[in-house]
């Protein structure tokens, strides 16, 4: 009678596993439509925190590299890629939250880090416009993103002074840096987005010459999270940049490598600005959700500090 009734499970679970296959074959091919099902099925991520806020900031853990998802009333943009070799991590991160296209893609600065893993992204997703500073260099990431760019006839804007866009309800703000900055990181836009009462100012990689500039430059840089500029290096971060910020919470993008980022020293400053400080290699992907009134924290290690 047991081994009868075994049978039976079996035979019942195998003919559950054949009815979901014929469902999803059926189900259209569209991202939302698989989060969905997934989700339906008790099969969520931790990301699915994000579904509710009418405006997330997901610092995505990509090493140390830089790839930030920015949700808003229906629409989705992408600063950065991270690395070439993280680049499918993205695309998959992107599809598990059901994005099946990107009104933005923004490219800080054209650094490996930066620009690497935007190809997959481009070929992945239809994408509506590319913002990137008006920069070339002679790589591999950036020739095969430029190629790609051109196949898919994506608009190109490069921007200027004062450029300002939306993403659903949310308003950005673009920091163009200096045409004569030094190095590519001092070239990074900056980004303040402003959603209701909340702010969010990212930093790029740009180092402590380009934050001078951004400073004097009279643009409005409180925000309640920062994302750290140049993954914590001691290039960034400056005292004077923190007292014009004055963030409640900072977002370091970072993995441990030789150059041992963060530096303990942008801890410190951040510590002793009273900053609630988040990092990837730590904390995993990282959200920051806003309901236009307060910013929230989830993180993808519930442990972490």
């Amino acid at each position: 009678m047991g081994q009868e009734r075994m049978g039976r499970k079996r035979y019942v679970a195998i003919l559950l596993l054949l009815l979901v296959i014929v469902l999803f074959a059926c189900l259209p091919a569209s991202s939302a439509v698989w989060r969905d099902v997934r989700r339906a099925c008790g099969l969520g991520t931790f990301s699915d925190a994000a579904d509710d806020a009418p405006f997330a900031l997901h610092v995505l853990d990509v090493g140390k590299a830089d790839s930030l998802l920015l949700e808003c009333g229906g629409e989705a943009m992408l600063v950065d890629g991270g690395t070439p070799d993280r680049g499918e991590e993205v695309v998959q991160y992107l599809t598990r939250r059901g994005i099946d296209s990107l009104r933005y893609v923004v490219n800080t600065h054209p650094d490996a880090d930066h620009i690497g893993g935007l190809p997959e992204v481009l070929q992945a997703f239809p994408v509506a416009a590319y913002i990137a500073p008006e920069l070339s260099v002679d790589t591999v990431e950036y020739r095969r993103t430029q190629q790609i760019l051109q196949e898919k006839a994506i608009a190109v804007q490069y921007t200027q002074a004062g450029t300002t866009f939306s993403l659903g309800g949310a308003e950005i703000e673009v920091w163009t840096p200096p045409s004569a900055a030094d190095g590519l990181n001092n070239h990074s836009l900056v980004l303040r987005v402003v959603y209701g009462d909340t702010a969010f100012l990212l930093m790029g990689d740009a180092e402590r010459e380009e934050e001078e500039a951004l400073l004097a430059s009279g643009m409005p840089l409180r925000a309640d999270v920062l994302k750290v500029g140049h993954h914590g290096s001691d290039t960034s971060t400056g005292k004077a940049l923190l007292d014009a910020v004055q963030p409640r919470y900072a977002a370091i993008s970072t993995a441990w490598d030789s150059s041992r980022l963060p530096r303990e020293t942008v801890l410190r400053r951040l510590r002793s600005a009273g900053v609630a400080l988040y990092r990837t290699d730590v904390c995993g992907t990282l959200l920051f959700l806003s309901d236009g009134e307060t910013v929230r924290v989830v993180t993808e290690n519930e442990a972490c500090a």
